[in-house]
This record gives C-alpha cells, sequence and structure tokens, in this order.
C-alpha cells in the first residue's frame, strides 16, 4: 500500500541535476524531489511520496487530504 503526503512548497532549488524543493508537511519540513513536477513553485501544494513529488495538487484534492491529515 501506498501512503502520499500532502506539503506545501518552500523553496526550490534547480542548481542541480535533479530539482528539489523544501517541502512542508506540518511539524517537519523535508528535501523533496521535484524529477515528476518540474514546474512546482513555492506556494504549490504537492502530493508526495517516499521524498518524490507526485503531482500539484489542486484544491479538489488538498482539501480533503488536509481534513484527514488535522
Amino acid at each position: 500500500m501506498c501512503v502520499a503526503v500532502p506539503g506545501l512548497v518552500v523553496s526550490v532549488d534547480r542548481s542541480g541535476v535533479v530539482p528539489l524543493a523544501q517541502v512542508d508537511f506540518g511539524e517537519v519540513t523535508r528535501e523533496i524531489n521535484l524529477s515528476f513536477v518540474p514546474d512546482a513553485e513555492p506556494g504549490d501544494r504537492l502530493i508526495t511520496h517516499s521524498g518524490l513529488a507526485v503531482r500539484i495538487a489542486g484544491p479538489e484534492v488538498w482539501d480533503p487530504a488536509t481534513e484527514l491529515s488535522d
């Protein structure tokens, strides 16, 4: 079973081979690989799994996901 976790992009670093973002998950901030969503920008909401951004989440995904995690 996979667990996808919503997070908020704080910053993006495209200086390396792989684009990376600092993503806020509420109580913790983690570095997330943006290879699947290279257009992500600070302020975007992402769905992540195992350190990898899976998609940029719109309100139809974000609101129910954050309700579950609260």
